[in-house]
């Protein structure tokens, strides 16, 4: 289908008066925070369109405090700056996530730190998840002020990142599963809010009681994603031209305004339950073992290769006790 475009892209023709005559701030310059974010995103710039890859030394990010504090900044940063129009964010190579740790000094990867539940070590589930966690839900839908576009490219589990967006594209071999439950977690991190209003109250509760494995085909079929592409690299290319649509079809500031409505109803449900929700899984985080070793997200692994083996087979792994048994598809 032809989409007529009634605008030029029109990045960089912005109308502004002076810093200097106003004795505003000035905005970070886009060149100064790509670099503060440069361990854990990777960004380039044209057109108006920012796009934004996380990673882990060039590779498929391992979640760690350093991705989970910057995310916000980079939320603030990108999305005080006007001179972005359409913002991209995503992964890197094959996987959206590669795990869960720390990136030690010499940039291997560590097995995550968990906190003690003692009163004295209280702080650090305050500043280093519960106050990152929701600044970075927040940050991501209300700091920004233009059409966000998310690539989910493989393996993921915080797929909050690019279910918030306002489209969202996937990968041929994407899946996911929900990591709460199944490490012995409430999940009130923001990630309930992305699925449960995308999928369905219901179906939500399935998913997130029995670990089911979500694939692409499965994420489409349930409204979480809009379309699916072969691979990392046919996402962005497919992201970059929605993006050059986006500006194209509407002007600067009917395409902020029209964002503005589009995401009324996430920053209800935001402000409504994130922070309280929140403060829910820390308590049980901080009174009950959650256990975050490795071999959870390998287990996930093996699952979903027996998963999308058994869709293409036009059958389906339902979550069981010892699992792996392909069925007939009922409808």
């Amino acid at each position: 289908m032809s989409i007529k475009a009634n605008y030029p892209n029109d990045a960089g023709t912005r109308k502004f008066m002076s810093h200097e005559e106003l004795g505003t701030i000035p905005h970070m310059p886009f060149e100064e925070y790509k670099e503060k974010c440069k361990h854990f995103l990777t960004m380039k710039r044209e057109n108006g369109i920012l796009e934004a890859r996380l990673h882990t030394n060039g590779d498929s990010l391992q979640w760690c405090a350093q991705a989970h504090q910057g995310l916000h900044y980079f939320f603030d940063w990108a999305g005080r700056d006007p001179d972005n129009e359409v913002i991209i964010l995503g992964g890197t190579g094959k996987d959206l996530f590669k795990g869960i740790g720390r990136v030690g000094p010499d940039g291997e990867w560590l097995p995550a730190t968990e906190f003690a539940s003692a009163p004295e070590e209280a702080w650090k589930m305050y500043e280093y998840q519960y106050l990152d966690g929701t600044k970075d839900i927040e940050g991501q839908v209300f700091d920004i002020q233009v059409p966000t576009i998310g690539v989910w490219n493989g393996a993921a589990f915080h797929t909050d990142l690019v279910l918030f967006s306002d489209i969202t594209l996937c990968t041929e071999d994407a899946w996911t599963t929900e990591m709460h439950f199944r490490t012995n977690m409430v999940p009130g991190d923001g990630i309930q809010i992305a699925w449960r209003e995308l999928m369905g109250r219901k179906r939500y509760a399935y998913a997130e009681l029995t670990g089911e494995i979500i694939t692409a085909r499965k994420a489409l079929e349930l409204g979480m994603v809009n379309e699916i592409c072969d691979d990392t690299e046919a996402a962005y290319a497919r992201a970059q031209e929605i993006a050059e649509l986006i500006i194209r079809t509407g002007s600067r500031v009917t395409r902020r305004l029209t964002v503005q409505q589009l995401r009324k109803p996430w920053k209800e449900d935001i402000s409504n339950e994130l922070r309280n929700a929140f403060s829910t899984e820390m308590f049980n985080t901080a009174t009950e073992h959650s256990p975050h070793e490795i071999t959870f997200w390998q287990d996930a692994h093996h699952e979903a290769e027996l998963v999308m083996a058994a869709e293409r087979e036009g059958k389906v792994v339902r979550p069981r006790i010892g699992g792996g048994q392909a069925e007939k598809l009922i409808k």
